[in-house]
């Protein structure tokens, strides 16, 4: 090819490759080919960040529109509202994802670990966990505070990937305080927030501090920390307080 188009966020490397003298004082060398790859997972937490600021500008005109009477104003907004924050929700998951998949290149995994996760059908959330343990060498409660933040982020992943076919009750809105879809509990901008903000936090800390022996993701660290600094100028996004009975979601009768 004529040439390689480098954009941001690129790696680029070149194979091996070996020369020589020839008989006749020429040199000679093997083809060189260059190769690239892009990592996606700052880019899901942009998009996850997109879309929680649609979620919030939603959640604001909800706010309003509720304080009236237009039911068809109401549903729309609820709609719009549950239709970001979803969207939000999965790209942070995906962010994970992403990560998991450039970490695994360089961690070493027993065999016996991989056939163990394949006939238990290990939940992914476990298996990111296991390969961000083994990258960054944590601590027990790091482990457990990722591995139980992950749960949660997959498991809303889940409802918006396999939602459940079934008929049932309705669910309490706490901030509505009246029965409505599940959907419109779970995916709003309130958890929105809490899943983008604390996937970036988590994300920031193993690119900033993360204590990576393997060079190859030491360097991975680097570009991953430019990365997110553009995104972030001003830092790692706060994660919200929330009051414990956010999440608490009851049926109604």
């Amino acid at each position: 090819m004529p040439g390689i188009f480098i954009t941001k966020g690129m790696t680029f490397s070149i194979s091996q490759f070996s020369i020589h003298i020839r008989d006749d004082g020429e040199i000679e060398s093997d083809p060189v080919t260059p190769h690239v790859r892009f990592d996606v997972c700052p880019t899901w937490i942009e998009i996850a960040k997109r879309h929680l600021e649609s979620a919030i500008e939603a959640q604001t005109l909800r706010q309003t529109v509720w304080l009236g009477t237009d039911t068809t104003a109401k549903a729309k907004a609820l709609e719009l509202e549950f239709e970001s924050s979803m969207q939000a929700i999965m790209a942070a998951a995906i962010a994970w994802d992403a990560i998991y998949s450039i970490l695994r290149q360089h961690v070493n995994i027993p065999q016996s670990f991989v056939d163990k996760w394949r006939a238990g059908r290990t939940a992914r959330y476990s298996q990111v966990t296991e390969i961000v343990r083994r990258a960054f060498a944590l601590k027990p409660k790091n482990v457990a505070a990722l591995r139980s933040n992950l749960k949660e982020i997959y498991r809303y992943r889940d409802l918006a990937v396999h939602p459940s076919g079934k008929i049932e009750a309705p669910l309490l809105h706490p901030e509505l305080d009246v029965g409505v879809e599940w959907r419109f509990v779970y995916f709003r901008a309130t958890n929105a927030e809490l899943a983008v903000s604390g996937s970036t936090a988590m994300l920031w800390e193993l690119a900033h501090n993360g204590q990576a022996k393997d060079p190859k993701i030491v360097e991975y660290q680097k570009s991953l920390c430019s990365r997110l600094e553009e995104i972030f100028p001003a830092g790692p996004p706060t994660i919200p307080l929330i009051p414990t009975d956010t999440f608490g979601v009851k049926a109604q009768n």
